[in-house]
């Protein structure tokens, strides 16, 4: 689904072109559509209406274009204002400081630190999990992993990818480091968040105080690809798929599961893109 790693660049290009992109008006996001923590910025940049572009890339192809922006491999990268940002927690934090309103991190200091501390938590010590377990339960299909991964590959490049997916198969595997001892690892790491989840949950429903921050937002959109809500913006071929029921179940065993269909069912809103490529 996609790494997240720390980085912020000027673009070292002229003028106010990014690789072909105009970055002088909205903000432009260069994403791959199906990672948890790609998701996790698109929906901050939704919920904020901040009108912006995006620019999908190819697993794999994405690196190049993130080495060229930020000196990192890894997406999202969100050019503001001709910086380049890298890292989901950086651009939410940089959107926070440009667009301040609606808030993601509550105003009191204990809230915002909590908020934050559960923000840093998910990211650590569930995404990458997440991701792992993902990618094993879809590899045994090449259709589901293709579908969900490379969802604008039709026609003649489809064929070659699905001819190529034995080779695309060890290049997930290696990437990834996917061993039986690495899934058990990240079972247990799952569950590791869903106790600390079950633990912290308010009355309220959320993760800190009364309303929805980007605590409630990073752990919703970390563990969306293997929920797929309806309100995910792109083709969730994975929705309901037997391969991944052991993977929904950890997630129903401290509530994840219910919870985030939930909370996308409340907050995941109206797109503000104007532009894809």
């Amino acid at each position: 689904m996609g790494s997240d790693a720390s980085a912020v660049r000027q673009p070292r290009l002229r003028g106010d072109d990014v690789n072909g992109t105009q970055v002088g008006a909205a903000p432009v996001l260069w994403h791959l559509k199906v990672s948890n923590y790609n998701e996790k910025v698109r929906w901050a940049l939704d919920y904020k209406g901040i009108p912006h572009v995006r620019r999908a890339a190819v697993p794999g192809g994405h690196r190049a274009i993130a080495q060229r922006l930020t000196g990192d491999r890894t997406f999202p990268v969100l050019v503001l204002q001709h910086r380049a940002i890298g890292d989901s927690s950086r651009i939410i934090d940089a959107l926070e400081r440009r667009f301040p309103e609606p808030a993601l991190c509550p105003a009191d200091p204990e809230g915002r630190g909590r908020a934050l501390d559960l923000e840093d938590f998910f990211d650590e010590e569930l995404g990458p999990h997440v991701r792992v377990l993902v990618v094993h339960h879809m590899l045994p299909s090449a259709s589901l992993t293709l579908g969900a991964f490379m969802p604008d590959l039709i026609g003649v490049r489809r064929l070659v990818a699905r001819a190529m997916f034995p080779a695309v198969r060890r290049r997930f595997i290696a990437d990834l480091a996917i061993s039986p001892r690495n899934v058990d690892l990240a079972y247990e790491k799952i569950r590791a968040a869903g106790r600390r989840f079950q633990a912290g949950l308010q009355p309220s429903g959320y993760l800190v105080g009364d309303g929805f921050t980007v605590a409630d937002l990073t752990l919703a959109a970390l563990v969306a690809p293997a929920v797929a809500p309806e309100q995910f913006p792109y083709p969730q071929p994975q929705r309901g798929h037997r391969l991944l029921a052991p993977l929904r179940a950890a997630l129903s065993e401290y509530g994840v599961l219910d919870w985030t269909q939930q909370i996308y069912a409340r907050h995941r809103g109206r797109s503000a893109e104007i532009g894809e490529r």
